[in-house]
C-alpha cells in the first residue's frame, strides 16, 4: 500500500507499493490464455463473483459509520492526527496510534474500507517472488513478521486466527513451464535459501505430487517455501476496525467513511499541514496529516497540493489486474498458494516518468499476463491475475 506522512511543506516521505484494480469483464480470456490448469475452469460452467473496487462485491462491506462517537451536525473537529485512507495501511496505521500512544486519531475515506486495493487483494503473506536484498527485502520480511506476530495475538486472546483473519499456512509455489523456467527458479531458490528462507526446488514429478491439478509439463517445475501464510483481507479489516473502535468512547477515534479528502489546510503564518477539508467536515490536525490512499496517492496529492506553491510528484500508480473469487468451488483442490514464475517480472516492473498528463506509466520489456491462485478457508478459489505492458490496455 502506499503511504505519506506529511508534517511540513518541505517535508513529505512517500513509500509506494502497487494496486490491483478489478473488473469482471476479459476475466475468463485472462485465465484461458494463462493455462495455469489447463482448460479445468474455462470448460466447466461455473457461476463466480469478482471483487469490484468501488462497486458491489462478494463479501459484505464494512457499515458505514459517519462519524463514530462525535455530533454529526458539527463542521469542525480536532484530532491529534488524521489519515486519509482506510484501506490496511491507514487503519493499521491507526490502530498502532491508538494502542501505542494517548493520541486521538481520525479516518477519513473517500469511500469504505475494502473499496480499492485492500478489498481487491488476495491477502498473500508471500516471500517466494521476492528478491534478497532488494529495495524492498527487508521491508517485505519485516511486513511478514509483523502478520506472524498480529496472528498470535490474536490466538493469545483465546480466539482463533483463522475465524479472525482467515489465517492459512499455505505455503507458496512459485511455477515454471520451460527450461528456461527452471533456470530462473534453481536461482530463485538458492537466493532465498541463502537468505535464511527454507526454500526447496520441486522438479515436475515433485510439484504434482504437491499439487496434482497443476499441468506443467516434463520441463516445469517450482520454487517451493513452505511456511509462507496468507489472510483474508475482508475479515482482517473488519477485525482491526473493530479493535479502533473500542477508543471511541474515550474520545479518541473517528471515522468519517464517504468523506473524501478535498484539500489541506495549511497554517497562514507558517505554511504547516494543520488539517484536512473533506465534503462535509475540517478535521484539524494538531500532530500529523497521514495520506494512505494506497495507489490513488499519487494522484491525491497532487489534487490536495493543487494551490500551494509545492511541486510534488508522488510516483504511485495504479497496475491493473483482475481478482476472481469461485465460491464453493470443487472441481480441483489446491494444497498451496500458486504463483507463475512471470509474476517476479511484473514484480520488477518500475515507474518512469510520462510525458502525458495521466502521469508515471510501468515500462515492460514485453506484455505479459501471470497469474496467482489460492484456496481460502472457506473453500473458496482465488484466482488474480496481472496484467502488464501493453496488456494493461
Amino acid at each position: 500500500m502506499a503511504s505519506t506522512s506529511m508534517r511540513t511543506p518541505s517535508n513529505p516521505i512517500t513509500k509506494g507499493v502497487f494496486c490491483y484494480n478489478t473488473r469482471k469483464h476479459l476475466l475468463a480470456r485472462l485465465i484461458s490464455n494463462s493455462s495455469f490448469f489447463g482448460r479445468k475452469l474455462v470448460d466447466n460452467s461455473l457461476s463466480y463473483s469478482t471483487s469490484t473496487s468501488g462497486k458491489k462485491t462478494l463479501r459484505n462491506r464494512s457499515e458505514l459509520v459517519r462519524v463514530s462517537g462525535l455530533n454529526a451536525t458539527s463542521e469542525s473537529h480536532s484530532f491529534d492526527v488524521v489519515i486519509v485512507g482506510a484501506g490496511v495501511i491507514g487503519l493499521t496505521i491507526a490502530r498502532q496510534f491508538l494502542i501505542g500512544s494517548n493520541l486521538s486519531v481520525a479516518v477519513v475515506d473517500a469511500a469504505v474500507p475494502c473499496s480499492g486495493a485492500t478489498g481487491a487483494g488476495q491477502g498473500y503473506i508471500w516471500m517466494i517472488h521476492k528478491t534478497p536484498g532488494s529495495d524492498k527485502w527487508e521491508l517485505a520480511m519485516r511486513s511478514r513478521k509483523l502478520w506472524e506476530m498480529f496472528a498470535e495475538s490474536i490466538q493469545h486472546q483465546g480466539m482463533n486466527p483463522v475465524e479472525i483473519l482467515g489465517w492459512k499456512k499455505t505455503g507458496s509455489l512459485l511455477v515454471g513451464r520451460t527450461a528456461d523456467d527452471t533456470v530462473k527458479l534453481s536461482r530463485t531458490v538458492e537466493k532465498l535459501s541463502e537468505a535464511g528462507l527454507g526454500a526447496k526446488f520441486l522438479s515436475s514429478n515433485d510439484l504434482l505430487v504437491e499439487e496434482p491439478a497443476l499441468m506443467v509439463g516434463k520441463e516445469g517445475g517450482a520454487a517451493f517455501l513452505p511456511d509462507d501464510f496468507q489472510l483474508n483481507a475482508r475479515l482482517m479489516v473488519a477485525c482491526i476496525e473493530k479493535a479502533n473502535r473500542q477508543f471511541t468512547s474515550e474520545g479518541r477515534y473517528a471515522e468519517f467513511y464517504y468523506e473524501p479528502a478535498i484539500s489541506l489546510l495549511r497554517s497562514g503564518s507558517t505554511g504547516e499541514v494543520e488539517g484536512v477539508q473533506t465534503l462535509n467536515y475540517i478535521l484539524n490536525a494538531k500532530k500529523a496529516v497521514v495520506i494512505a490512499a494506497g495507489c490513488w496517492s499519487g494522484s491525491l496529492m497532487q489534487d490536495l497540493m493543487r494551490d500551494s506553491n509545492t511541486d510534488l510528484a508522488v510516483p504511485v500508480k495504479p497496475r491493473k489486474g483482475h481478482l476472481l473469487v469461485i465460491e464453493n468451488f470443487k472441481c480441483f483442490k489446491l494444497n498451496h498458494g500458486l504463483m507463475e514464475v512471470g509474476y517476479i517480472d511484473h514484480e520488477a516492473a518500475t515507474l518512469q516518468p510520462s510525458a502525458s498528463d495521466s502521469g508515471p506509466i510501468y515500462h515492460a520489456q514485453t506484455p505479459s499476463i501471470s497469474m496467482a491462485a489460492t484456496m481460502d478457508t472457506s473453500g473458496n478459489l482465488v484466482l488474480a491475475v496481472s496484467l502488464l505492458g501493453s496488456a494493461q490496455k
